[in-house]
């Protein structure tokens, strides 16, 4: 096997929250053993199948996802449904599993906790219930377990609780019901008493530390799922996202590379199984798109801002391992090539959305393929009210504008990708980079708006600067460019400011000056978005300016620790008028790419030694 298949393989075994249809079940890899934990409520004769966090239906379970170990030897959910609270606890043992449920809340008539087992992803493998069945005429008889059959061996799973007798129990296949009365455990294995079982999860419960480690802990683990069509393991970003219009799963471009350095603050294979993954969606054109999902989805039409290779880069930095950088190489610079290419206009890029025929027609292309909306998703920026006043020409399929932060982090992806063609030798490949790097480097200083001292994008069509102002104009930064008086000028008069950037919950997209549509169904306007915090904080540090950096870094913190604090959660962005998220329906409440916020904060304290972070260059 190769490198990278070792790890696949290594990562893939184990009991862990695999499945990503629901939180409570747990897998045991590489059989595919299946343990799902459910209820079975009597007031309205209704059962819960699956449990996921940010359901919004009406009667929809709430989910708070406690502390998960990135091997899945301890994780914690709690699940309030119909009047019923339990908190589920799981723990390893000898390679075993044992489970202990607490109810905290109950309604008259015991709710039931199902345990359906069975082999997932059409696995081969062979179920049945033996023992006893406690029932009205023969109460307190005990003795049920479920016993697997399959590639691995015998694998029996036992409860503490007797099986109740209802047949009317939504599962097909076998199960155990038992009464919540009380606390009950499941063990695999052999048979535990519930003593055990509480003592053995106690001792691998996860010590509650620095709040922003268990953030960027938890956020992948809990998102790490198995991904079966393809036999690996992947760290989407958010469970709820994967499942329904997605098919399963779904792979975004840039996400799942913060998601690898979210990962590296303490797995290396998890880090590199995240930029491989996402690397290997590669399109016959030569791109990374934007998202490939379970329903066979890719969007063939565009991409998303190339932080590629900035990240293969810095995860070489931290485990030095030159197969991971030849493994990435060829399609990074394929990637950058085909924005050169198909994305240039002049000696600067422009988002685009190039028009196909899908081969798996989606409702999801309708509003982008080849459309202005289409063209703004390639910047990262879904519709951000910025781009209202640049139109899309049909005819080069391209947004009418230089985007100022596509083309910073364009500078940027040359720039790390010709350090990686050094390293692995490629003089000539390397010297490309460099001349294309200079290029857009020289090009950007056309962007700059010395009335107003900020970077903007320049219209394509016209000429003219567009209108609005984003927290982009700080992304040069991060290329090199507009460091000293520039980057000074910048930060006293648009970064720090209250009417500007700054504030108490930082940062907005668009500067507070400008006016905000708190529109319910707004992505953007009024919003923090954590990778943009992440970005200009990495500008920032490569200009030298340490005391707005560790600004950012202390209002990055406070933002994240706000939600975590009060409901536990990591969000996809935060308002930036109040500073909470769940006001937002769309905002995911537990979404990866949140923990940068906590990244961010760690970095500044020197505790994840990412980028250089001593006031040297960041790429």
């Amino acid at each position: 096997m190769t490198a990278y298949e070792d790890i696949q393989w290594e990562l893939a075994r184990g009991w862990n929250t695999w499945d990503t249809r629901s939180v409570l079940t747990q897998v045991l890899l590489p059989d595919a053993l299946g343990l799902s934990f459910g209820l079975k409520e009597y007031y309205r004769g209704t059962s819960l199948r699956t449990a996921q966090i940010g359901r919004r239906t009406e009667g929809a379970e709430v989910v708070t996802l406690g502390p998960h170990a990135y091997d899945g030897s301890y994780t914690e959910t709690t699940v309030s449904w119909a009047g019923v609270t339990i908190r589920v606890q799981t723990a390893h043992v000898d390679g075993d599993l044992v489970v202990l449920v607490t109810p905290t809340a109950n309604q008259q008539k015991s709710a039931l906790l199902t345990i359906a087992v069975g082999y997932l992803w059409n696995r081969p493998g062979t179920v049945s219930r033996t023992g006893d069945v406690t029932t009205a005429a023969a109460p307190g008889r005990t003795g049920d377990r479920i016993t697997a059959v399959g590639p691995a061996g015998t694998i029996e799973v036992y409860a503490t609780a007797p099986q109740v007798d209802d047949p009317y129990v939504d599962i097909d296949g076998p199960y155990l019901a038992l009464e919540l009365t009380g606390a009950v455990g499941v063990s695999t294995g052999r048979a535990r008493d519930l003593r055990e079982i509480a003592s053995i999860v106690d001792n691998a419960s996860l010590d509650s530390g620095d709040p922003h480690a268990e953030i960027v802990r938890d956020a992948i683990s809990w998102n790490t799922i198995y991904e079966p069509s393809k036999s690996r393991v992947i760290t989407t970003v958010s469970r709820l996202w994967n499942v329904g219009k997605r098919g399963g799963y779904a792979l975004f471009c840039w996400d799942a590379f913060f998601n690898a350095l979210l990962a590296a603050v303490s797995s290396k294979e998890l880090a590199y199984v995240n930029t491989i993954e996402m690397l290997r969606a590669r399109t016959p054109e030569g791109f990374v798109p934007n998202v490939e999902q379970g329903t066979g989805r890719k969007t063939y039409d565009g991409s998303q801002p190339p932080v590629g290779s900035l990240v293969v880069l810095e995860l070489h930095r931290r485990f030095g391992d030159r197969w991971f950088l030849a493994e990435t190489f060829d399609t990074l610079l394929s990637w950058n090539r085909w924005w050169w290419r198909v994305r240039r206009d002049g000696d600067l890029l422009c988002a685009g959305s190039t028009y196909f025929d899908p081969e798996f027609p989606s409702p999801q292309d309708i509003p982008r393929i080849h459309q202005h909306f289409g063209a703004t998703c390639e910047t990262g920026w879904d519709g951000h009210p910025v781009f209202e006043d640049v139109p899309f020409d049909q005819t080069k399929s391209l947004l009418a504008a230089h985007d100022v932060g596509m083309n910073s982090l364009y500078a940027a992806d040359c720039e790390a990708l010709a350090e990686i063609a050094d390293l692995l030798g490629f003089g000539e490949t390397a010297a490309e980079l460099r001349e294309r790097h200079e290029v857009v480097v020289r090009a950007l200083e056309s962007l700059w708006d010395e009335t107003r001292g900020m970077y903007r994008s320049r219209r394509t069509d016209t000429g003219l600067l567009t209108e609005r102002l984003s927290t982009m104009s700080f992304y040069p930064l991060l290329a090199g460019v507009g460091v000293g008086e520039r980057s000074a000028r910048m930060i006293a008069e648009h970064l720090l400011p209250d009417d500007g950037f700054g504030g108490e919950w930082i940062l907005p997209t668009s500067p507070r000056y400008e006016p905000i549509e708190l529109k319910e169904t707004s992505y953007w306007e009024g919003r923090a978005w954590p990778p943009v915090n992440f970005l200009v904080y990495l500008g920032l540090l490569r200009a030298g300016e340490k005391d707005a950096a560790a600004w950012l870094a202390d209002g990055s913190s406070r933002l994240v620790l706000k939600e975590w604090n009060e409901h536990r959660h990591v969000h996809e962005n935060y308002s930036s008028v109040h500073g909470g998220a769940c006001d937002k329906p769309n905002s995911e409440p537990f979404q990866t790419w949140g923990a940068l916020l906590s990244l961010i904060a760690l970095m500044e304290r020197g505790e994840v030694p990412f980028f250089n972070n001593d006031g040297g260059n960041a790429v």
